[in-house]
């Protein structure tokens, strides 16, 4: 009792810093017990706290000789080594510590940062792998884990929270909280738990995954790539691998991205399953980069290596003038017909449908478009919700809100956003002009609605006002710092050009935004006659989003919705955008690229009219078309199925109809 009394009193010197008070007592004390384990780490502690790194090592090393089968004794010597920056001395005293106690969870925490530090990458996931089967917090962990198979998000967070308080970085926990934010959109709360997390825990594989993705969903590409490469280093596996694929691909390093899957590729046994989904990722690859012939051999080793993959039948398809084989549209009917995955019979379905259609049998091929949209799954569209949001948004993006603009202007080159609808010619435009000397080809950028998305988190936390109303309250300094951050973010994807095409169809909902924060910024609206535009758009299995374009008449309101906001903007606006009819481009070709050139503010170049030559990587459904030159069979295609299109000429309405009159041939 005396002694422990004697431990405490010591303790308490040490946390109030009075550390040569602790170190004389502690000395005097050991004259008379030379063997007191509790005392020597005292004092240890002591001179470490007071920075005399040599006795506090040999402090240590005292009690590990005296006690050589403590692993309390190593653990403290290693913990102290570590601190020191004596790494070598840190792992060969926590390694001892294992074992002797292989359940000594803290030991096996600290081994993994070591390791990790000097790139013992396959000893540093083989720690944080002990280190979870010795969790002490386990318990607590399956009751987490037992709140998320009931859907129970508070009980879930509770538990995790606690884990964390008492276990900073705790890799499961930071898991699950992360998780939890993701749901409910907090995406940059995501990433700051699990940056967390990894800075106990670098070599965790599952967290530092998380992170990839947390970054990707706030459009913070270059740190995900910087994740992603870490992770090819940490553990070279062919998941890792294809998870950077995915990310170079994301800012338009097709090159990147295929050199990436090939690795994954090589990772795998030629008769692995997953070879199918490697396949797949290159097959794309290579349909950006423009290498048709590689692209197809790609998608026909996918079917092979996985037969039930309608993804790879759809690859093909989405080639657009790729001609099935009787034998192919055979293997592709019994997929389709089989009541199995219905995400993989749709897309078949939609490959089904091209193949006919490229044989001119538009009625078989309409059966299969109207199954391969009616089983897509995961489709949601409320017509009167849309509608709700166009007069929502007409309403607050009125002329009062719109005087206030970026003042000055962001540095930086000019953006022409490229905007409208899919499949209304958009890639076409950007083709051509990205032919321009002066003008930068890039991608579909999601910059702008992740700025726009984090404007809207930083006004309702300011104003307490919901976005778009709350961009009103922000002053000429706020949306010229938007601007800014809008080119900074933007700049990965360009090189030195003053003028760079930002081409995202949906941002048509977003002109007012570009109006407040880049007054500069050139706008061009692609638009297609409704029917070539909503068919092409029902005819085509698009990776995620558009949920309007799996039923006729839902496209049909959809379309007439967009109308009416370009509407509200040329009447707010009047001149601020061009639009551009995909007809006018095919009939007037050359009078048209002027007059968009004129648009931009650039002299005419003869390369804009050769755009098909233009070698640069296309990411879009249209990539194999604007390869070709100008052609004309695609205006009024709609006739070849005009039996079934009532859904949609209904939708639209006469009105709509009468608007694109002049676009039908007499």
């Amino acid at each position: 009792m005396a002694n422990t009394e004697f431990y405490r009193s010591i303790a308490g010197l040490i946390k109030q810093g009075e550390t040569s008070q602790a170190i004389s007592d502690l000395s005097a004390f050991l004259d008379h017990s030379p063997e007191d384990a509790t005392a020597m780490s005292l004092l240890g502690s002591a001179y470490l706290q007071k920075g005399d790194t040599e006795n506090a090592l040999a402090c240590f090393e005292k009690g590990v000789a005296a006690h050589p089968n403590s692993d309390a004794a190593h653990a403290e010597l290693g913990f102290a080594a570590m601190k020191v920056g004596n790494k070598q001395k840190a792992v060969q005293a926590l390694e001892t510590a294992t074992i002797l106690n292989p359940a000594f969870y803290q030991a096996w925490c600290f081994l993994e940062q070591l390791h990790y530090d000097t790139e013992n990458f396959v000893a540093a996931i083989h720690a944080a792998q002990q280190a979870e089967t010795c969790d002490p917090f386990e318990g607590d962990y399956k009751s987490l884990q037992a709140a998320m198979r009931s859907d129970d998000k508070a009980t879930a967070e509770k538990i995790a929270r606690s884990i964390l308080q008492r276990c900073p970085g705790h890799p499961r926990a930071a898991f699950v909280l992360a998780h939890l934010a993701g749901t409910i959109g907090a995406h940059e709360e995501s990433v700051k738990i699990l940056k967390h997390g990894l800075e106990h825990h670098p070599a965790n594989i599952h967290v530092r995954r998380a992170l990839v993705q947390a970054f990707e969903e706030i459009g913070a590409y270059l740190p995900a790539i910087f994740e992603a490469e870490t992770l090819t280093r940490i553990q070279p596996d062919y998941r890792n691998w294809l998870i950077l694929s995915r990310v170079q691909g994301h800012i338009g390093r097709q090159d990147l991205a295929l050199e990436a899957a090939e690795k994954s590729a090589a990772c795998l046994d030629k008769h692995d399953t997953e070879l199918g989904k490697v396949d797949l990722l290159r097959g794309h690859a290579l349909k950006i980069l423009g290498r048709r012939a590689e692209s197809e051999a790609a998608y026909h080793a996918c079917l092979k290596n996985t037969p039930g993959n309608g993804a790879g039948w759809w690859g093909l398809a989405d080639l657009k003038n790729y001609m099935f084989s009787a034998k192919e549209i055979a293997q592709m009917e019994t997929l389709a017909n089989k009541n199995e995955d219905a995400a993989q019979r749709s897309q078949t379905a939609f490959a089904l449908g091209k193949a006919y259609e490229n044989m001119s049998n538009y009625a078989a091929s309409f059966r299969w478009y109207k199954l391969a949209n009616t089983i897509r799954p995961d489709v949601t569209f409320d017509q009167n919700e849309n509608q709700h949001f166009v007069q929502q948004l007409k309403a607050h993006f009125n002329a009062d809100m719109l005087k206030i603009q970026a003042e000055p202007q962001p540095n930086g080159p000019t953006p022409i956003f490229i905007l409208g609808l899919p499949r209304s010619g958009s890639t076409l435009i950007e083709q051509i002009l990205a032919s321009h000397s002066q003008i930068e080809g890039t991608m579909e950028l999601t910059t702008l609605p992740k700025l726009e998305r984090r404007i809207s988190i930083h006004a309702s936390r300011q104003f307490k006002e919901k976005y778009p109303a709350s961009l009103a309250k922000f002053s000429a300094a706020d949306l010229s710092r938007f601007g800014q951050i809008y080119s900074d973010e933007t700049a990965p994807y360009r090189t030195d050009k003053a003028y760079f095409i930002d081409k995202l169809p949906p941002n048509y909902e977003r002109i007012g935004l570009i109006h407040k924060i880049m007054p500069h910024a050139i706008i061009i609206d692609a638009r297609r006659h409704p029917l070539d535009c909503g068919l092409s758009a029902y005819k085509q299995h698009f990776a995620a989003g558009h949920d309007w374009s799996y039923r006729l008449s839902d496209t049909g309101c959809y379309y007439n919705g967009y109308l009416d906001i370009m509407d509200h903007w040329d009447a707010l606006l009047p001149g601020k955008v061009m639009c551009v009819h995909y007809e006018d481009i095919v009939h007037t070709t050359e009078a048209t690229v002027r007059a968009v050139l004129d648009h931009v503010g650039v002299g005419f170049e003869e390369n804009c009219l050769k755009f098909f030559e233009n070698k640069r990587a296309v990411r879009t459904a249209s990539s194999e078309q604007v390869r070709q030159p100008i052609y004309t069979k695609a205006i009024s295609h709609w006739r070849n199925f005009e039996d079934h299109l009532s859904p949609l000429k209904k939708s639209l309405g006469a009105k709509t109809m009468e608007r694109f009159s002049r676009f039908i041939p007499q």
